[in-house]
């Protein structure tokens, strides 16, 4: 999921604004390493909200907002930057009585 969602930041077509195109190369990096990634997938989130890419329809806008969301939702993944960092996270379910 972190692929994907580096891949479309990375080759949706930009507006000329030059601060943007780095700034969504930045976080495409960060997503495809697993940097922080909740931050960057939030901060994608709301740079597609607030310009979003030219030409593209209504539906394929909602996908990618829904990808950046889950992937926000759901975290960075086993195999990222973020979880060699902080360690991976588990979940214990209570067993059995």
């Amino acid at each position: 999921m972190r692929f994907s969602n580096a891949a479309s930041l990375a080759l949706d077509p930009l507006p000329a604004a030059a601060i943007h195109s780095w700034l969504t190369g930045l976080l495409a990096l960060a997503l495809l390493l697993g940097l922080r990634t909740r931050a960057a997938a939030l901060t994608g989130i709301f740079m597609t909200l607030w310009e979003p890419p030219v030409g593209e329809s209504t539906a394929m806008l909602l996908c990618h907002l829904s990808a950046l969301a889950a992937l926000m939702l759901g975290g960075p993944g086993a195999y990222s930057a973020d979880a060699r960092s902080f360690g991976r996270r588990t979940i214990t379910l209570p067993g059995k009585s």
